[in-house]
């Protein structure tokens, strides 16, 4: 690792940043659920604080959940995305990349008109607060089967919001593996979206390649079980596949036991792409700048290695040849 003087808050938080991997759904903090409860009549049963202090994925799920419940409206989306855009303004994040899942809301009978609606508004509200959102709309892999074409269709077809970048596919990957869903992410890709799935999270390498290799993945959600294959690893490098890392959120379920297994030193020496961000920021408890500090502190990485993290995200990034120029040039200037 570089040498430079010690990395702390204040080093990180004038970073310009940029997030790619960031769900919306997971990003709704206490107050802003009670607020959305209040307004749609959903009761928020015992201590909502504590929910959001859980053991192991089930407890998880059940938050994650109950934010789902407390969307119905356009005004709810709108609410949810200013809230979060405010929380990246803070920590001087400058482009962000969010997930969302619209069959989730279709299913619970949210008109996507106004869903479309409430995340045009929010879009707009960040863009006033300094921050740039685009929009990759995920495939729920364990409740929409690849003979469905309803996201493809919604995020390539006149409803779908503006500022759409890309396709994900999300949810549980065991018994869900990648290659049947080739057809949709073809559609996609032909349509002009970045094909931007999950893979390698709880499943291991094989998840990784069939992402790559059947959805013609251009980055890979979380992806750090590709560490378990040193072709793939090789073959990952070779094509540039940026790989979006979560350190708390990967600890948090268990995909490693503990931060000092993270496998994150051995992907930078292979000398992947790599960027940290949060996942599901509110049902973490992370922020990108938690998520900087602690890769410095468990890792020893340095200011230049941090600077280096945030050049890859932009690089990576949807944003056009001149906006990642500029942001990369912001960098460069960062003190070291």
């Amino acid at each position: 690792m570089s040498a430079s003087r010690p990395v702390n808050l204040e080093f990180v938080q004038a970073l310009p940043k940029c997030e790619l991997h960031l769900h919306l759904e997971g990003s709704i903090r206490p107050d802003t659920m009670r607020r959305l409860a209040a307004r749609n009549g959903v009761e928020l049963e015992g201590d909502l604080e504590q929910r959001y202090s859980y053991d192991g994925f089930d407890d998880f799920l059940e938050l994650f959940l109950l934010g789902l419940r407390v969307l119905r409206t356009g005004e709810d989306f709108a609410d949810t995305v200013e809230s979060l855009a405010r929380e990246l303004a803070a920590q001087n994040v400058r482009y962000a990349e969010i997930t969302t899942t619209a069959f989730s809301h279709n299913r619970r009978e949210v008109p996507m008109s106004d869903y479309a609606a409430g995340l045009n508004a929010g879009r707009a509200a960040a863009r006033e607060l300094g921050v740039e959102l685009g929009w990759v709309i995920d495939i729920p892999r364990e409740i929409e089967g690849p003979e469905s074409r309803f996201t493809v269709d919604f995020a390539t077809g006149p409803l779908a919001p503006d500022g759409v970048v890309g396709l994900g596919l999300g949810g549980p990957e065991p018994g869900n593996p990648p290659q049947p869903y080739q057809e949709a992410f073809a559609l996609a890709r032909a349509a002009g979206l970045r094909s931007l799935p999950h893979a390698g999270e709880t499943e291991g390498a094989e998840s990784v390649r069939g992402a790559v290799e059947a959805l013609g993945a251009e980055r890979i959600g979380h992806g750090v079980r590709s560490v378990e294959d040193p072709a793939l690893m090789d073959e990952l490098g070779s094509r540039g596949t940026h790989l979006e890392v979560s350190l708390t959120s990967n600890v948090a379920l268990r995909v490693v036991d503990e931060i000092g297994e993270h496998p994150l030193p051995a992907l930078l020496d292979a000398g992947l792409s790599i960027g940290l961000n949060t996942d599901d920021p509110a049902y973490f408890s992370t922020t990108l700048n938690d998520e900087l500090l602690l890769a410095a502190s468990a890792f020893g990485l340095s200011r230049t290695d941090l600077i280096a993290l945030q050049e890859a995200a932009f690089r990576a990034s949807s944003l056009p040849p001149d906006r990642q120029a500029s942001f990369l040039a912001e960098l460069a200037s960062a003190s070291v």
